[in-house]
């Protein structure tokens, strides 16, 4: 099952990191694109992978063989460029070569590359792959026990929303664990996931009566987050990850444009979108280290320094999507498929 538009959804998070890390180092236009902006496609990322699990799982059977398929279509989709990534960090910030040494992920020894292989931490934007993990465990027991307590999810839901927009909200672990760093972020992302769960669950069962491609207008939602343009047009400032009001403007953005805006829409379906959603993983997890190196050659500068950054990093994510990351995910999932029992 193919929702177009979510293409064009993922491919706008991922812009929305890449000009958000750029306009942080170049101070592009007084970083208005930045600060921290770039966690703006991060929850945007989070709502659209929780929502399309449970639009893809939750109305089928969890028995043992579509749970395996689940497991190994959940491990092919982001493991393998994680890994690849944080093993290639962790070699070349050894070399003694400044400008490769400092443009990678900082994986300096052997305990912060165990952190980051038991999905205890991060660092920088890596972050967000543990955090994803710890959902699809989570997703996965969730719809185990659909069918055993029927209650199980929208009581997990409401638990979660209830405890957040009470501002109660636990900010969990940050200090390293003899000498392992932990952080633990599942916590920042939940209360996103949950509500891009329980999306997920009213598209099977609602639809709207009334469509209209003006409600397309409501991505600009997201742009008024931004903290520097909100901060000028009001002068407040926010907690990002644990401001109820931010996860429910991002809410309504999403809810309106998946639910109210009619297909066929030619922003959000279009073959641009299809490629950049396409290759929006390999973006996310490439364009840092990029943006490092290119800031060591003095090439972060401008309106200029933007756009050779972006083509790079297409160009690299590109490479990456259909040489790597591709394949890897047709090998792992076909070892997930089994043939269905013969029925006699």
């Amino acid at each position: 099952m193919e929702i177009r538009r979510l293409n064009t959804l993922r491919a706008m998070a991922a812009l929305i990191v890449l000009a958000g890390h750029y306009s942080n180092h170049a101070q592009l236009w007084d970083a208005i694109l930045g600060r921290r902006a770039p966690q703006l496609g991060v929850m945007l990322f989070f709502l659209l992978s929780s929502f399309l699990m449970s639009v893809l799982y939750l109305h089928r059977e969890p028995s043992p063989h579509t749970l395996k398929k689940y497991a190994w279509a959940r491990v092919g989709r982001v493991l393998p460029l994680f890994i690849l990534v944080v093993l290639a960090s962790y070699a070349l910030v050894k070399l003694p070569i400044p400008w490769i040494s400092e443009s990678v992920y900082q994986i300096p020894d052997l305990k912060a590359l165990t952190s980051h292989f038991l999905l205890l931490y991060g660092v920088q934007v890596l972050w967000t792959i543990p955090t994803e993990i710890h959902f699809y465990f989570i997703f996965g027991l969730l719809w185990w026990l659909r069918p055993r307590a029927p209650w199980v999810i929208a009581a997990f839901c409401a638990v979660i929303l209830v405890v957040f927009f009470s501002g109660h909200w636990p900010l969990g672990p940050k200090q390293p664990f003899m000498g392992f760093p932990i952080d633990l972020p599942l916590l920042r992302g939940l209360p996103y996931f949950v509500v891009g769960m329980s999306l997920g669950m009213l598209y099977h069962r609602w639809q709207s009566p009334r469509q209209s491609h003006w409600f397309v207008v409501a991505l600009g939602l997201v742009f008024l987050l931004y903290p520097a343009i909100l901060q000028r047009l009001t002068g407040w400032t926010y907690d990002m990850w644990f401001n109820p009001l931010i996860l429910a403007v991002m809410g309504l953005a999403f809810f309106c444009v998946v639910f109210l805006v009619p297909q066929g829409n030619r922003l959000l379906e279009n073959r641009v979108g299809d490629f950049f959603g396409k290759i929006s993983y390999s973006l996310y997890l490439l364009h840092f280290p990029i943006l490092l190196a290119l800031g060591k050659w003095g090439l972060v500068h401008g309106v200029s320094g933007l756009l050779l950054f972006l083509a790079i990093s297409i160009l690299a994510a590109s490479a990456s999507f259909h040489f790597f990351e591709a394949p890897m995910r047709r090998r792992i999932r076909a070892l997930g498929a089994t043939s269905a029992p013969v029925i006699r």
